[in-house]
């Protein structure tokens, strides 16, 4: 009754929005944050409307957001300047501005940036597990840059990370300088209470965000596209909404590549390995084939569908599996029912000119 409309109603509203136009926004700041589709957006390139589903998280996100500042408030941490704009400065022509989640007080009146994310369960354990969520970073360095010019003491920032399936959270408290325009990680911090130092630095943070807006802004102006960012196989891609407009054009482009390409080094050892495993895959694949086969017939000859031992259980089951019979099917059902898909399929052989 409901299941099967929700995300249809937000789609619909999603549609009926007006779309608004490209300007440079600290959330698309990081590296991260493909530039040929910020062309796109800066260009108005027709996109794919955003699913109902994907409404749905972003929506889920502000809520989350929501719950977290008010369990804040009920601390002894004191939660203000919600939602306050942000005048991050100005160099190559490029203005950027934007909107805080807020600043946090501890007990000692010590001001803190907070910026808050909620993220699904495997990202969440990709930032803890060791990677680092460097275009939070960017955003987080931007916004302590214009804090610092209405507040030069307010240097710290807290980027906290919710887990929409648990409400676990993780913290990195943050640094920015803007004297030297350095921005540091000094550590992570868990529900549990577990610490990690952490101790990066990246220098010339803000001047390298700045730098690639006027790249994006340059490529606009001249109606050109940056090189592919990501690959179509690539989950960037898989959500892009202009993934099919990118990538329309890649057999053309595919054509003009360079096939004289002389390899380095590194690619050559590669390519060793490559052709190594390959060898040994083909050997153990055929070796890991036929001992499956000895272990199917000795359970079949003892008459046994399961077994086991002190630590194993070996077990045989009937499994069904769907398929197509073409003999059953005209020619026009076959091709109307066929898709195409392209992809990139690597061969590796001696050359002919070389002995």
């Amino acid at each position: 009754m409901l299941a099967d409309i929700l995300h249809k109603v937000g789609a619909d509203d999603m549609a009926e929005r007006k779309e608004y136009k490209y300007y440079p926004r600290p959330s698309s700041a990081g590296q991260e944050k493909c530039i040929r589709q910020l062309v796109y957006f800066g260009l108005d390139t027709p996109k794919k409307s955003l699913a109902g589903r994907a409404v749905f998280i972003f929506d889920d996100s502000t809520w989350h957001e929501e719950l977290t500042a008010n369990w804040i408030r009920q601390s002894a941490f004191s939660l203000h300047s919600e939602q306050m704009k942000v005048d991050c400065g100005s160099m190559f022509n490029i203005h950027l501005r934007g909107s805080i989640d807020g600043i946090v007080t501890d007990l000692l009146g010590k001001d803190y940036l907070w910026e808050h994310k909620a993220l699904n369960h495997f990202t969440f354990q990709r930032f803890w597990g060791g990677e680092l969520p460097m275009d939070y970073f960017a955003q987080c360095g931007l916004y302590l840059r214009g804090l610092q010019a209405w507040n030069p003491d307010l240097k710290k920032g807290v980027l906290l990370i919710k887990n929409k399936n648990t409400s676990a959270y993780i913290e990195f408290i943050i640094q920015y300088d803007m004297k030297d325009d350095c921005f540091h990680v000094i550590n992570k911090i868990n529900s549990i209470g577990e610490s990690v130092d952490i101790g990066l630095s990246l220098d010339s943070f803000t001047k390298n965000i700045f730098w690639k807006f006027a790249q994006v802004q340059m490529y606009i102006d001249k109606k050109r596209y940056p090189k592919r960012q990501y690959h179509w196989t690539d989950w960037q891609c898989e959500y892009c909404p202009y993934t099919e407009t990118c990538w329309a054009s890649y057999k053309e482009d595919f054509q003009d590549m360079n096939d004289s390409f002389e390899l380095p080094v590194d690619i050559v050892d590669l390519v060793k390995e490559y052709k190594q495993l390959s060898s040994e895959k083909g050997e153990i694949e055929k070796q890991h084939k036929g001992i499956g086969e000895k272990i199917k017939s000795g359970m079949r000859n003892n008459n046994a569908r399961r077994g086991f031992s002190n630590d194993i259980v070996c077990e045989l089951k009937m499994q069904a599996r769907n398929g197509i019979d073409k003999k059953l099917l005209t020619k026009t059902e076959i091709e109307k029912a066929t898709r195409q898909t392209t992809f990139e399929r690597l061969y590796i052989k001696k050359r002919k000119d070389k002995k």
